[in-house]
């Protein structure tokens, strides 16, 4: 019997894969905020990252698709819907004569759609016109994740990233003059292969010079079958670690100091749950600022205003103001500041 089967291989060459393949369930969602995935895959091949090949090359996912389920997220009660994918910024790459900004002005026109979060994009991908749309755009929210992994240009080189530092602060100096407040939250990746004290206080200095407002710090960790992890000059774990706290510790400076910049400033806020203490709802800012308030139970995933008392990380205490009726354009309650 055993010498009757035979095996099947039943893995295919993720490589050869070149169309987005549509899912049975199509989104992931909270309660309050839909992601919706809009590409997979990713053509960059850093040499710390095992990605491509486990996930195969860009796609794109049909721009029809992505506006009717963005349609259907909003009319099932969903104000808030993140964009997500492997390679999130680099959509419409594997298209013709469609890009990220066209598909941006197309979820504009999503009828009671409040907000547009990207997950993430790179620096490289925030063309002008990008960032023109973005501007122009009353639903792309204040916030972008757009990651770093290292600021300084020997570490990148080595990484095989797609931008220099000059780039990257150009890019972000563009972004802050179109977006006044905009919140830039970054991945930054230290102790890679050979990255000396130098290289690291270059990553410093440009994290600060540029007030990221908040950073997610990864110590460099080996993926097997990645050219990183054949480099010889592997970093030493304490230094790793080192390097994370003064990282950590770099983040929760600038996260707080970005947060002062709203004191007594009234924000839009979508709560998403009960708070710590009884009476308090917590939810999120346009621009990711996490806040707790207190209201009413039922104001979960509606659109209130909500003004800063407090500002704090990893929390800001405000007072709720009004909550806002966008589709008939009047405030259903009012309390006084």
């Amino acid at each position: 019997y055993k010498q009757s089967r035979q095996p099947i291989n039943g893995v295919g060459n993720i490589m050869k894969n070149r169309k987005y393949e549509e899912l049975e369930v199509p989104y992931f969602t909270d309660r309050t905020r839909a992601s919706l995935k809009i590409q997979e895959g990713c053509n960059n091949f850093c040499t710390f990252c095992i990605i491509p090949w486990a996930r195969g090359l860009m796609r794109s996912r049909d721009p029809e698709q992505v506006v009717s389920q963005a349609t259907t997220l909003v009319n099932s009660g969903y104000k808030e819907i993140v964009l997500t994918g492997i390679h999130t910024g680099g959509y419409g790459e594997d298209l013709k004569d469609y890009n990220l900004a066209q598909l941006l002005r197309d979820l504009e026109q999503v009828e009671n759609l409040e907000r547009i979060r990207i997950s993430s994009i790179e620096a490289s991908q925030l063309t002008d016109e990008v960032i023109d749309v973005i501007d122009k755009s009353t639903k792309v929210v204040r916030h972008l994740h757009i990651p770093l992994q290292s600021g300084s240009d020997t570490v990148l080189k080595r990484m095989r990233r797609k931008y220099t530092m000059a780039h990257f602060s150009e890019r972000l100096q563009k972004l802050h003059k179109a977006l006044p407040g905009l919140a830039v939250t970054s991945d930054v990746i230290v102790g890679f292969p050979g990255e000396t004290e130098e290289e690291f206080q270059e990553t410093y200095d440009f994290i600060v010079k540029h007030q990221f407002s908040e950073l997610h710090v990864f110590p460099y960790s080996m993926r097997t079958g990645t050219p990183a992890a054949r480099m010889t000059d592997q970093i030493d774990e304490e230094v790793k670690n080192e390097r994370v706290h003064r990282l950590i510790e770099l983040s929760n400076q600038l996260a707080k100091d970005y947060a002062s910049k709203f004191d007594q400033t009234v924000l839009e806020v979508i709560p998403e749950e009960k708070g710590s203490t009884d009476g308090k709802l917590v939810g999120y800012a346009d621009n990711y600022m996490k806040i707790e308030f207190e209201g009413d139970e039922s104001l979960i995933g509606e659109l209130v205003k909500v003004k800063v008392v407090t500002p704090g990380y990893p929390i800001n205490k405000g007072k709720l103001v009004k909550v806002v009726d966008h589709a008939t354009n009047k405030d259903e309650r009012l309390v006084a500041y």
